[in-house]
């Protein structure tokens, strides 16, 4: 079967479209996808560098693939052909660049200790628990961010956190909040995204259209937040959330934030701790898994939607044009 990948073409599109994967190597498995997760903020801003004087990019990250072939020292590792791995950065397909890779149908992923840390930094490579679906477990990776801003800012139980964007990494963020004994309050411009939240067990939603969200947070907390946290990199949303914070409260930045024109002296008067979680480690992903295979995290309120690999270019229309519609986005290859 000719392998195929969702790759980005030009600003805000995508093709599913064949592609080449070149041969095993050493320490190579092949793996086929079963499932995969939009990460809808870094896919984004992916495709939106693209145009049609580059070469396509393959988005996406931490799929959930099946081993079909393994290389000799793979197997002698004991990496076996039907183990489920997630994963990041598989080998480029040819002549493509890699945007992470994730949504990629076929792929050789190197599983060398020797370079590649089996669960650090941005390089892992996990093995998917039996007791969880691909379809969940796909969502780990997008998890593995919030995880780790989280647990960075070293939470205590009932301590008040405001959790500000309603896409997957924010709701991921207020879950694992609530899962240490926080109180948490998620706010947003989408309410679909609010009573997702709402559903999978936060305490408090925001729908910030038109309204002060400092004011309304206080409103709650007198006191301020113990913990803010933003995963839109959106700058006024930050500007506007300081003063939602207590004094010696603790700022998490879980976006990607981009450009230079970010107003620092907002934080002047001010005595706060900041975070910058910004990479994946495997433990994080593993740590997901174990709450939802226990149980503890729901995220079936969160996945609104699920697309066909072929059908992957109206998953993306969908996100530019309709993002009061949706939170989570899964990809099913099988």
């Amino acid at each position: 079967m000719t392998p195929h990948a969702i790759v980005a073409v030009d600003a805000k599109k995508v093709e599913y479209r064949p592609i080449g994967i070149g041969p095993m190597k050493p320490w190579d498995v092949k793996v086929e996808l079963e499932a995969s997760a939009v990460s809808v903020g870094t896919e984004s801003y992916i495709i939106s560098t693209m145009s049609k004087d580059r070469p396509g990019v393959i988005p996406g990250y931490a799929p959930i693939g099946r081993i079909v072939e393994v290389s000799k020292e793979a197997a002698d590792a004991g990496w076996n052909i039907g183990q489920r791995i997630s994963y990041f950065a598989p080998q480029p397909a040819i002549g493509l660049g890699q945007g992470c890779g994730g949504h990629q149908g076929t792929a050789l992923v190197n599983v060398d200790p020797a370079s590649r840390d089996l669960l650090g930094s941005d390089c892992y490579v996990v093995k998917v628990p039996e007791n969880l679906t691909s379809q969940r477990a796909a969502f780990g990776g997008i998890s593995a961010v919030s995880c780790q801003g989280v647990s960075l800012s070293h939470p205590e139980v009932n301590e008040k956190a405001l959790v500000i964007g309603a896409g997957m990494i924010g709701q991921f963020a207020a879950l694992h909040y609530h899962l240490r004994g926080c109180e948490v309050a998620i706010a947003d411009l989408h309410q679909v995204r609010l009573d997702c939240a709402t559903k999978a067990g936060i305490d408090h939603a925001i729908n910030v259209t038109g309204i002060d969200l400092a004011k309304a947070v206080r409103e709650i907390w007198p006191q301020g937040a113990d913990i803010v946290a933003d995963s839109t990199g959106n700058y006024a949303a930050i500007e506007n959330s300081v003063g939602a914070l207590r004094w010696r409260g603790r700022y998490v930045f879980l976006a990607w934030c981009k450009g230079a024109n970010f107003n620092l002296p907002c934080f002047h008067n001010r005595v706060h701790e900041a975070y910058f979680p910004w990479t994946l480690e495997g433990r994080r992903v593993q740590a997901t898994w174990r709450l939802m295979a226990s149980g503890a995290m729901n995220i079936d309120p969160l996945i609104t939607h699920r697309f066909k690999a072929a059908d992957a270019a109206k998953a993306y229309e969908m996100i530019y044009a309709h993002p009061e519609q949706y939170t989570g986005i899964g990809i099913d290859w099988m």
